[in-house]
């Protein structure tokens, strides 16, 4: 009855058969990981050949490799690890999706896994950024460095790592989205990610000060960070804005108007300070 549970259409009796099987004793756990592990493949299997009913073939799949996730058994893990080393891109993003938020460490090395693999990583990040934990900082931090497109996507899940790990960990953090604003596409991501968590990193408001004392569009940003996480007057802050080269109006402009916007009352008045310290129009 569980299996069928797990993988039914009620949400409540989903959610209900989950918890009870991650709670449940070893036995009855790798008894579990037995029935759902050859439903998963096959579900997997379905999907990859394009059977008729993708739809029904994905959901199954996905709450399959849910309550595999769970069960905190080395047959459960080598499964998952099967499926995303032998699926197809549709069947590895599935697998990605269905491991958004886990907590075990089984679950979380697949995820891990799932980093290296072209066709998976986007949505790996994105499962991974739902409750990214502290030890995966560096592999995120890795991957970043070695794709551009997965830099701009990975910037929230390294911020919130950063911000609730080690000061060592912040540090790492902090640093590798520093560097992101030298760049002026991943500059906007990599700002807000530091505007959104920059009262994990202690030191934000030091360094960005720094940092907006010289030209380029990082000024911009590095003034945000400023006015939300530092504690300069308003004749310091104002005379930080006039130093060195004047910045561009026009992407100053489209970097702050977004966030002048913002849901977050912190990052839209310092938006807005900013905005009014360059005089913009």
């Amino acid at each position: 009855m569980k299996v069928e549970a797990i993988l039914g259409e009620d949400p409540k009796a989903r959610e209900e058969a989950i918890a009870a099987a991650a709670s449940a004793p070893e036995h009855e756990r790798s008894a579990l990981a037995s029935k759902l592990g050859p439903l998963a493949r096959d579900a997997a299997a379905a999907l990859a050949a394009g059977e008729a009913d993708s739809e029904g073939n994905t959901a199954r799949l996905g709450r399959a490799c849910t309550g595999l996730s769970v069960l905190r058994v080395e047959a459960a893990k080598n499964c998952l690890l099967r499926i995303a080393d032998e699926g197809t891109p549709a069947v590895k993003s599935t697998l990605a999706r269905a491991l958004r938020a886990t907590k075990t460490s089984e679950g979380r090395a697949v995820l891990v896994h799932l980093l290296s693999d072209d066709d998976a990583r986007k949505d790996a990040i994105i499962a991974i950024g739902a409750a990214p934990w502290p030890g995966v900082l560096q592999a995120l931090i890795e991957v970043a460095e070695a794709d551009d497109h997965a830099a701009r996507i990975a910037a929230i899940p390294i911020a919130k790592c950063g911000a609730s790990g080690s000061p060592n960990e912040a540090s790492a953090a902090a640093d590798f989205l520093l560097e992101q604003l030298d760049d002026d596409v991943a500059l906007p991501t990599a700002a807000v990610a530091l505007l959104r968590f920059g009262r994990g990193f202690p030191a934000i408001a030091k360094v960005a000060k720094r940092i907006a004392k010289g030209p380029g569009n990082r000024k911009v940003a590095c003034l945000c960070l400023v006015a939300a996480y530092g504690d300069e007057g308003n004749a310091n802050f104002l005379e930080l804005a006039l130093a060195g080269t004047k910045v561009d109006g026009d992407a100053a402009r489209a970097f702050l108007e977004p966030l002048m916007k913002d849901a977050d009352e912190r990052i839209r008045a310092a938006a807005e300070r900013t905005w009014k310290a360059l005089d913009l129009k």
